[in-house]
Parts: structure tokens; sequence; C-alpha cells
């Protein structure tokens, strides 16, 4: 099969990706009802492994968070994986309308994940999920203390970050997190396919799964 472009064809930006959440809000909301067939198309499957390593790990049941909720495939996932008490956010209110829609959230809320703290009370999930939206934050470690503060402690923190934007000062921040004694390291997985089914992606460019327990 080959190899497919991105959805808006010569247009690089979904590959390079931004921080800027005026940019990112316009991008989705211009991809709109095509994003799940293109995402689709191209084998993405990151919900359903994420929500593979939740059942996994899991061990305090409760609301599981969805941040970056997107239109709502990890909130089917999760359905799917057993998972019956859903809250999800996303900066795209297009994205969350469609996302409320699907019928597998309580509810769905705007967040923008650059401007902290959140809008939720500490220890307010039993568990949280991130996946496939951590490209757009300005900073991923402080969102990821984020994460912490609103999951209870044992609750699991589950999120993807791509290859390409993986360094040694990410990987420093996220030491110095477990170090603070925040979170507790469960799973760094090796890289795996993103979308494997785009040629701005493929092999060029995978994901990895980290697991962490907050104390």
């Amino acid at each position: 099969m080959a190899l497919q472009e991105t959805k808006l064809g010569e247009d690089k930006w979904f590959a390079e990706g931004s921080q800027a959440a005026d940019e990112v809000e316009e991008y989705y909301n211009k991809w709109g009802k095509d994003y799940e067939d293109s995402v689709k198309n191209w084998d993405y499957d990151a919900p359903e492994k994420a929500t593979a390593l939740l059942k996994e790990y899991k061990q305090v049941d409760g609301t599981v968070c969805d941040a970056g909720c997107g239109s709502g495939l990890t909130g089917e996932a999760l359905n799917a994986g057993g998972f019956k008490s859903i809250i999800g956010f996303d900066l795209s209110p297009d994205f969350a309308a469609v996302a409320k829609e699907k019928g597998v959230y309580e509810d769905v809320h705007i967040v923008n994940m650059n401007e902290k703290p959140f809008r939720y009370e500490d220890n307010q999930f039993a568990n949280l999920i991130c996946i496939g939206t951590l490209t757009y934050i300005e900073d991923v470690p402080e969102a990821v203390r984020e994460f912490a503060r609103i999951t209870k402690p044992g609750g699991m923190v589950i999120f993807t970050h791509r290859t390409d934007m993986i360094d040694d000062e990410f990987t420093g921040k996220l030491e110095a997190i477990k170090a603070d004694k925040v979170l507790e390291e469960v799973l760094v997985s090796d890289p795996k396919p993103y979308l494997p089914g785009n040629k701005d992606f493929s092999d060029k460019i995978k994901i990895v799964y980290y697991a962490y327990r907050v104390l």
C-alpha cells in the first residue's frame, strides 16, 4: 500500500508541529471531519495501545481524564476497554463537540494546556491519559506535573511523545519529576510506530509510551 501524505498535501505543518494555540486550533478546525478517516488510513492505533497499558497497570478505580481528547478516538478506545467514567478536554471547541457527541464522555471541556494551572482540582481523577497531543505543548514536563497534580495518588499517568521531540533536556526534566517524588516510572517503551501509513512519519517519526504512577 502506498504511503499517504499529510491531510493538507505538501503542507508539512502536521509533521513539524507547533506550540502556538491559535495555529493548532485553526489547523485542526480546517482538518475537521476528515481527521478520523485520515488517521485511520495511516494505521493509527495509539489509543488502543495506551488503553491496554492502563488496563495492565491500573490500581485506582474511578474517572479517567482524557487530556487532549481531540475528536474522541482515545475515549472510544477507553470505553471499549471497560472504562465507563471518562472526562475529556481539548483546545479545539469543534473537536471537543465531536468527542462529546460520541456519548463515551461524561463531559468534555475546553482547556489550553499551555495555560497552567489546569482548571481541575488536585487529585480529581483516578487516572489520566494523553495520547498524540504533547507535540503542541510548549513545556511538556510542566504539563506532566499538572497531570500528576490532578490525578489521585496511586493513579496512572500515561502519555505518548514523538521521538523527534525527545532530547536530553526533556528526559532530564522527567528525571527531575521522578526525583521530586511526584511520579514513579512504570514503563518507558522503545520507539513504536505512530502513523506508519503516512509518508511524512512512517519510519521517520515514532512515539514512545510513558507510564507513571502518581506518588
